[in-house]
């Protein structure tokens, strides 16, 4: 097959030098709609573009090749299977500069432009050349539509809506400037000075035209947006002489390697655009950036192009691809690599547990899900610091790839506070430090990542470089669901980690958790300060054990002193008893509670242990006076139902009371909610009265009810109890201090007051 160098008007010349006599231009059926003038953001960017390219060469003295034009001629008829878009635009342009210069024939050879997709085109096509458009009317377009030949269908016809966009676009760019249109069409006809041309190429048959057709997988569909991103990076690259390398990668060991990931469409697309969206992110967050909102392909020529370190980053690009290509098409080797890394299976034997993730291949999730709430910012923080270990170590110890990676995941993983968007460009750059430093600095100078678990890291990793011994035990608790890597709770003394650990895992299990929350109060506060309010671990529904993996987990070293000091109380206490860890927890908290009744000391803790309801918070947040030098929390306390008061909270003294008494019907439940109460409101009231019952820090504050009947029935039940003038039935001294704590349990009292006020027909 041959090539001739010809215009969109030359195509019409007659035979010569083998190259066949064409007399019309026809679309074939198969072929898609005219799309250049489409809304889409990326079609706008291409037409803007090539429209650049041609007006510069129509109204400058420069010229342009549009590439080949492929074909089948039959009689006469060229049916184009590639340039089909080009050679519209071309036919638009000349309607619309022989409209200017007033030179439209209809019977021109040029004008023989026709759709066979559609009639209606056919017909559009047929009449706009017949008709010249009056240039002293503003808007060509708006004169087209408001002619009677402009048929009211045509207003659907995606091909004709398509062509008007373009002729509007054409008018844009025209219209601008002081142009002789009668020199621009001479320009654009000319056979011997050609402003611009293409290289037409026949095709013997229609059989191997057809057979080209597919091979050029047009198919009548429209470009998917990776084949249009393609086109464009490999064009954006030429200045870098690495096009070639690309466009080869691209078609052959790319291709090959992101087939393994192909979703059953026999496309991998969105697998390409996926990974690419991904490597551009790196790139952006590299130099500093956070995402834009800008397209992909302007992101890119900024990181790979524009940028001072665009070299850093093209090579980066190529990497991160070829990393994972194999010896053979065959290779999977992203899945050989990242899941022999990691797992995500706990009871699997080999890998660096993810906890939040559902696939270890990163690479294949990634693939399918990057940009997606499915792929995580830190598992995308993980995937970059396998890529960028391989990219600086290319022979790099296995044993030291893992323990960087166990170091990222303890303290990256499970932090959504500190693993944000924004916070990314921080993140990488100390991420490319953890996986890049030498060994014994790879710690030092990370920014944005929490600063205790950084520094907790450096303890653990100065502990196991001088007890090797260890490392099995400081592993197995960092893999623990309700410490993801962070060992605040435990003293990382050598003689009694191994021990502790084991009696940890004991403790958390399934059947021994529901017990863990009162038997860890009795051997200390170990409760977290989260400002005004304070977390307790509390089972619940939750993953991670309702607030367990927060208490544990948070804060720092430092400022969990308490907590430590309880968890190892405890954990002693348990491995000295010969019975079972369920019992044992039971046991402990029976004995502090007969030791406390004993002494008389009925402080908040006790009920937070005798009464299980009181630890019952979803996420175990409270809220109250605490006097953290002192005895803590008073009797004035809100449970919350969430995090803060927007959600429901209850009195968890009353809610001891209440639980205690069966949950009655004829007892309001005392769960209140910000918005419809006043703090002197918060009552548990009877049903029948509207009497309520007041937690206060002294006792009991009895609110009485409207009726002055009732009101007298109140005092009178309540003169066993010696209700006072201000309504208060006392249990505590009128002052708190450490030496005044309640004198009796004031739960058992607020059940016989509520049993008396009911006695009472209140």
């Amino acid at each position: 097959m041959k090539g001739f160098a010809t215009t969109y008007s030359g195509i019409f010349d007659s035979a010569r030098d083998e190259r066949p006599a064409v007399h019309s231009i026809e679309i074939p059926i198969i072929q898609r709609d005219y799309a250049q003038g489409r809304e889409d953001s990326d079609t706008i960017t291409i037409r803007r573009e090539f429209l650049d390219v041609l007006i510069r060469a129509l109204t400058t003295a420069d010229s342009v090749g549009l590439d080949f034009i492929y074909g089948e001629v039959a009689d006469g008829v060229l049916k184009p299977l590639d340039g089909q878009q080009r050679l519209t635009t071309m036919f638009l342009l000349h309607w619309y500069v022989a409209s200017r210069a007033g030179t439209l024939d209809a019977s021109a050879p040029w004008s023989e432009f026709r759709y066979a997709t559609r009639l209606s085109a056919e017909y559009f096509c047929r009449e706009l050349v017949s008709h010249t458009w009056p240039a002293n009317d503003a808007d060509p377009v708006d004169w087209i539509t408001d002619q009677a030949w402009y048929l009211f269908p045509w207003r659907t016809d995606p091909t004709i809506q398509s062509m008007l966009v373009m002729i509007g676009a054409i008018h844009d760019r025209l219209s601008s400037g002081d142009h002789d249109f009668d020199a621009l069409w001479e320009r654009l006809t000319s056979p011997d000075d050609a402003a611009i041309s293409f290289l037409f190429l026949p095709i013997d048959d229609m059989e191997s035209g057809d057979d080209l057709y597919i091979k050029m997988n047009s198919r009548g569909k429209p470009l998917t947006e990776f084949e249009v991103f393609k086109a464009r990076l490999e064009k954006l690259l030429g200045s870098t002489g690495r096009q070639t390398e690309l466009s080869e990668k691209l078609d052959r060991e790319w291709s090959d390697l992101l087939w393994h990931y192909e979703g059953g469409n026999f496309l991998v697309d969105e697998e390409f655009m996926n990974y690419f969206t991904f490597i551009v992110d790196v790139c952006e967050w590299r130099t500093g950036s956070t995402r834009t909102p800008d397209r992909l392909l302007e992101r890119a020529q900024r990181v790979f192009v524009d940028h001072e370190d665009a070299q850093t980053h093209l090579e980066f690009l190529f990497f991160a691809f070829d990393t994972w290509v194999g010896a053979r098409p065959s290779d999977n080797v992203p899945a050989e690599v990242l899941t022999d890394l990691f797992r995500v299976d706990s009871n699997a034997e080999s890998g660096l547990l993810l906890f939040e993730s559902q696939d270890s291949n990163l690479f294949a999730a990634c693939l399918e899900h990057y940009g997606t709430k499915q792929f995580s910012l830190a598992e995308t923080i993980f995937l970059f610091a396998v890529i960028i270990f391989r990219q600086t170590f290319p022979d790099g110890e296995r044993e030291d790839l893992n323990q960087r990676l166990r170091s990222l995941r303890n303290i990256a993983e499970s932090a959504p506070d500190d693993v944000r968007s924004e916070y990314m460009p921080e993140l990488i750059a100390s991420t490319t430090k953890l996986m890049t430093d030498p060994a014994d600095s790879y710690l030092d100078g990370l920014k944005r990542f929490n600063q205790a678990r950084i520094d907790d890291e450096r303890l653990k990793r100065d502990l196991l470089a001088a007890h090797p011994e260890l490392q099995e035990s400081v592993c197995a608790l960092e893999d623990h669901e309700l410490l993801r890597g962070r060992l605040f709770a435990f003293d990382l003394d050598t003689a009694t980690l191994d021990a502790r650990g084991e009696t940890f895992r004991a403790v958390t299990t399934v059947e021994a958790l529901p017990h863990l929350a009162s038997a860890l109060l009795t051997k200390g506060d170990y409760s977290r300060s989260l400002g005004a309010r304070r977390q307790f671990g509390v089972p619940g529904q939750r993953r991670g054990g309702g607030s367990w993996r927060d208490v544990l987990t948070g804060g720092s070293r430092d400022g969990r002193e308490a907590m430590r000091d309880a968890v190892d109380r405890l954990l002693e206490d348990v491995a000295g008893r010969n019975e079972p860890v369920a019992d044992a927890l039971e046991a402990i908290v029976s004995e502090w509670l007969t030791e406390q009744e004993a002494s008389g000391r009925y402080d908040w803790r006790y009920y937070f242990v005798r009464y299980p309801s009181m630890l019952s918070a979803p996420q175990g947040i409270y809220v109250g006076e605490y006097d953290s030098d002192g005895v803590g929390y008073g009797y004035r306390v809100d449970m919350l139902k969430g995090g803060d008061y927007r959600a429901a909270f209850t009195d968890p003294f009353l809610l001891a009371v209440w639980d205690e008494l069966g949950q009655p019907q004829w007892l309001t439940k005392p769960e209140f909610r910000s918005w419809d109460y006043t703090g002197t409101e918060k009552a548990m009231k009877l049903s029948e009265s509207g009497t309520g019952i007041r937690s206060q820090d002294a006792g009991f504050e009895i609110a009485l009810p409207d009726d002055a009947t009732q009101t007298a029935l109140v005092h009178a039940a309540l003169v066993p109890f010696g209700i006072d003038s201000d309504n208060i039935v006392r249990v505590s001294p009128k002052d708190r201090h450490a030496e005044s704590l309640d004198s009796e349990d004031r739960v058992q009292v607020g059940i016989q007051l509520a049993r008396a006020l009911l006695k009472a027909g209140l």
